[in-house]
């Protein structure tokens, strides 16, 4: 069984301690001071680039909106039990950024036939990214030069070359990215997934 998360209830709780009222988060984040309150009633599925806004304005890591601080040093997450977000033929599954200063985050990307991370914009920013294809095909645009990844197939580079992600195949495709966070930064999370729309369901 899925654990039930609930996005506006987190937002709601970390505004409320930060003492920010919402119409001064809208403003920060560049969005309507209706938007929040549609957002903190869970009236509303946020796009990935209204998350990413609110991550940037309240100054945490978009994984806020996935998982709890663990307390511990060991971190297990049964099957059912890591979120997700879906946005125009892209799943996007967290698989855990909780531990104290952890600089990898790692998630599970499933495509549908011609999705993609997000039209023909590539993504710069710190580390390196790890990627493991679990089965159909996708391909990797790398600094202009096109890398294709089968089942079994890993690619390990460097985030600061331009990048992105597509399946342009009939067959759906999955695989895991792991994204270095050097210092904890919150920004390779925040490029990758800034332009995705349509979230429908996320939280904690």
């Amino acid at each position: 069984m899925e654990k039930s998360f609930s996005l506006g209830e987190k937002l709601r709780q970390l505004r409320s301690e930060r003492n920010i009222s919402q119409r001064n988060l809208a403003r920060l984040a560049g969005l309507s001071p209706n938007s929040i309150s549609l957002i903190e009633r869970d009236e509303t599925s946020p796009s990935v680039a209204t998350l990413q806004s609110l991550a940037v304005a309240l100054n945490i890591r978009m994984s806020y909106f996935f998982e709890e601080e663990s307390p511990t040093s060991v971190l297990h997450i049964k099957s059912g039990a890591r979120p997700k977000i879906t946005s125009e033929g892209v799943q996007i599954e967290g698989m855990g950024k909780t531990l104290p200063s952890q600089e990898l985050e790692p998630f599970s990307i499933t495509l549908e036939p011609h999705a993609g991370s997000g039209g023909e914009r590539q993504v710069v920013h710190s580390g390196h990214e790890f990627v493991y294809c679990l089965y159909g095909k996708i391909e990797y645009v790398i600094d202009g030069k096109v890398y294709l990844i089968e089942e079994g197939d890993i690619l390990i580079f460097e985030a600061t070359l331009p990048h992105l992600w597509r399946n342009p195949y009939d067959i759906e495709a999955k695989f895991i990215l792991v994204l270095q966070t050097p210092n904890a930064s919150r920004e390779p999370v925040q490029r990758h997934f800034s332009d995705h729309p349509s979230v429908n369901h996320i939280g904690r």
